[in-house]
């Protein structure tokens, strides 16, 4: 996981350039303050500065304190980058620090773990140095925002039903006409005997269709989602869904521990650079996304021909256990 990390990191500064970050059209950047957020790598950054104290014994003791001074600004807004990023479509990592003291020391502990690119590192006529600092969002970050977010979901009540059409009141019976002379009254029919109606039948039990065995699905390697045209932001919590509303990823199949290690998605603004993407292998399953859930907008809905291609992979032993999940943007 180390080596992962620092690879990504790696290619992640490669395409810095001068005053920005991931200047690269296929990648999903998001500015947030004084730093960014690579969608497509799981990785944010910030930048900070640091000036040489005018009470400094000597330039030794100058350089170590414009240095730390330097990291403390860099973390500082990295930590306000870390609060923009997106749990979920309505759910920002900042509604959880703010909300739970326990969640905010350990985002403040995550940001003092993050890692230095000294390569960028620059100094300034002046004495000042620039330094940048990054962190991956998978590992335990992402495991437990993952956990808070399901926990608002548990708890977040129904959807109201929609309100019932009112029928139309029948008009009202016109009146009879009036009767001079009074009629004959016959005699009630006899009625037959009551009878107790039947009790109604049990409701059948709906079976689901048995999953087949991986090992007879055909060999895909990961899924790529095109969602262009959907408008959807990227999140670290995303669920894809039928049309009845069930999941067909982020089920009970995928455990935490991967979805941590791995992060549930990422995300690309080209279709082939997502094919491509060695997340999901060399023979990824596409698939062309419906519409997005109007309640959680991060929620992905698949019409049913798609959702019949992807719903034998939802079960543990495939790919969708590995999180081998790209998810194309506009």
């Amino acid at each position: 996981m180390k080596g992962f990390i620092w690879v990504a990191l790696g290619f992640f500064f490669l395409a810095l350039g001068p005053g920005q970050a991931y200047a690269q059209p296929r990648e999903v950047i998001e500015r947030v303050g004084n730093g960014f957020i690579n969608w497509s790598q799981g990785v944010i950054s910030a930048k900070g500065s640091g000036s040489p104290p005018k009470d400094s014994r000597n330039i030794a003791q100058a350089r170590l304190m414009t240095e730390r001074a330097a990291l403390t600004d860099a973390r500082r807004n990295l930590l306000e980058v870390l609060k923009g990023v997106r749990v979920d479509s309505v759910t920002r990592v900042e509604n959880f620090v703010t909300k739970d003291d326990q969640i905010r020391l350990q985002a403040e502990g995550f940001i003092q773990g993050s890692v230095e690119m000294r390569q960028f590192r620059k100094y300034l006529s002046d004495g000042t140095i620039e330094v940048t600092v990054a962190i991956d969002l998978s590992g335990d970050f992402i495991s437990l925002m993952l956990s808070a977010s399901e926990e608002v979901r548990k708890k977040a009540p129904p959807p109201p039903a929609p309100p019932k059409e009112k029928k139309p009141e029948p008009p009202p019976p016109s009146a009879a006409p009036m009767v001079k002379e009074a009629k004959a009254i016959p005699p009630p029919p006899v009625s037959a005997p009551e009878r107790k109606p039947e009790p109604p039948p049990p409701p059948a039990k709906i079976v689901e269709a048995r999953l087949p065995d991986p090992a007879t699905l055909p060999p895909f390697t990961g899924v790529v989602i095109d969602t262009r045209g959907l408008k959807m932001k990227p999140a670290l919590a995303v669920r894809i869904l039928n049309e009845g509303g069930k999941e067909l990823y982020r089920g009970e199949y995928v455990p935490q521990d991967k979805a941590a290690r791995n992060g549930l998605a990422l995300f690309a603004r080209d279709l082939t650079a997502a094919q491509t993407n060695p997340r999901v292998g060399k023979n990824p399953l596409t698939i062309k996304g419906s519409k997005l859930d109007p309640t959680a907008p991060s929620d992905i809905i698949l019409d049913q021909g798609e959702a019949q291609k992807m719903a034998p992979f939802a079960q543990k032993g495939t790919f969708l256990e590995e999180c081998r999940v790209m998810i194309v943007l506009d």
